[in-house]
């Protein structure tokens, strides 16, 4: 039996793109060991699924998630505090996710002639650019951005979640695999009746920041509020960069008793919360890395029968309309327009209704991790063979 090795760094509660790809690996047979690094030291050292999937948790290199040149040393301990115990574990195939790990993993895959596989999510080097300022903050944008370029190289495959990132993979790496972050199959709950309940409850579920919308969600709410419609916004994931909360508080100022803020929560909680929700909001800024993504939230509103608010952009825009599940609209436009659209769905609930019932039979037939995940055990089967 094949012992595949994923390397993430965080600490896995659990990830879920990474859990569902180690478990899809599993249902085939593989041995599937997950190797993440816990900064806080706050999770158990070891623990083994339901599904077989090992989690093995380096504990022992604190470290905060902040960008800079004192975290590459950080980064550095945890590289070398994985050799010991890949060393242990003996893989067949090294899996790592975010470029973070990727360097580790291609040092050991190199060593003992293994195929690596790159799981990129996002761009690495333009995700941590806004973080990065001054000249070091330059010259370290530059060192990563040729690092991720070489490692891409290097690598034996990547996977990647959309096509604008497969078509800056492919210049690197001629074997790229862009594949759906989609909900599986039982993450799809009976779809409930949205506007029924007589308080109106939003729902943004997901890393929140200014950029993905969090001050649209705060003003969306007020002016809700302000047109006598019983609003509520439901936030459910991390703050990031953890700053921004204040900002968020200060924005719902007097509207503090609406909000309710679940925090992050585990991930098979997630369905049942979004039954608990009428309308799925996922607004973000037009930052160039958001444009032509496609955030997994909105396959998880849709899986649950939850109309979508939505950024109106190229890649989101085929999606919404195809499955008429929801509204795209302008997030650089007022959050009073996008409150109308919503006046108006409070004013005549079949409407946001049979969105919902859309999205939901739509994501039945086409959105679902079962459909795609065939795809990565045959880059597998390729490599390993």
């Amino acid at each position: 039996m094949t012992h595949i090795v994923m390397l993430i760094s965080n600490p896995f509660r659990p990830d879920s793109r990474a859990l569902k790809e180690a478990e899809s690996l599993r249902s085939v047979g593989y041995a599937v060991t997950i190797l993440c690094w816990d900064r806080e030291a706050a999770y158990p050292p070891e623990e083994t699924l339901a599904s077989g999937v090992q989690i093995i948790r380096i504990r022992d290199v604190p470290s905060t998630y902040a960008i800079g040149s004192r975290q590459v040393l950080r980064l550095f301990k945890f590289w070398f505090a994985t050799f010991p115990i890949l060393k242990r574990l003996q893989p067949g195939l090294l899996h790592c996710h975010d470029f973070d790990t990727l360097p580790a993993g291609l040092f050991w895959g190199r060593l003992h002639h293994l195929p690596v596989i790159y799981d990129a999510r996002e761009y690495y080097a333009d995700l941590v650019k806004p973080r990065l300022h001054g000249f070091s903050g330059r010259v370290l944008y530059h060192s990563i951005r040729f690092a991720e370029r070489l490692g891409t190289r290097l690598a034996s495959g990547v996977i990647t979640v959309d096509e604008k990132l497969g078509a800056i993979y492919r210049k690197l790496n001629k074997n790229v695999l862009v594949i759906g972050h989609y909900p599986a199959l039982k993450s799809f709950q009976e779809a409930v009746p949205v506007f029924t309940r007589a308080e109106l409850n939003l729902i943004y579920v997901g890393r929140a920041s200014i950029d993905r919308g969090l001050l649209i969600y705060a003003e969306l709410l007020r002016f809700l509020r302000q047109a006598g419609i019983p609003a509520r916004l439901i936030l459910a994931g991390s703050i990031t960069p953890s700053s921004e909360e204040d900002t968020f508080w200060r924005s719902v100022q007097g509207l503090e008793e609406y909000v309710d803020w679940m925090g992050w929560i585990e991930y098979d909680r997630v369905p049942k919360l979004l039954q608990s929700a009428d309308v799925g909001l996922s607004v973000w800024t037009p930052e160039p890395r958001y444009v032509a993504a496609v955030p997994v939230k909105l396959f998880e509103y849709m899986a649950v029968g939850l109309p979508v608010v939505a950024s109106n952009f190229p890649e989101i825009r085929k999606i919404v309309q195809e499955a008429n599940c929801g509204a795209l609209v302008d997030p650089e436009k007022s959050p009073a327009l996008i409150a109308e659209i919503i006046k108006e769905w409070w004013a005549d609930p079949q409407i946001p209704r049979a969105l919902g019932q859309n999205g939901y039979q739509v994501a039945r037939q086409k959105y679902f991790w079962e459909n795609i995940s065939g795809q990565i055990v045959e880059m597998y089967r390729v490599l390993i063979h």
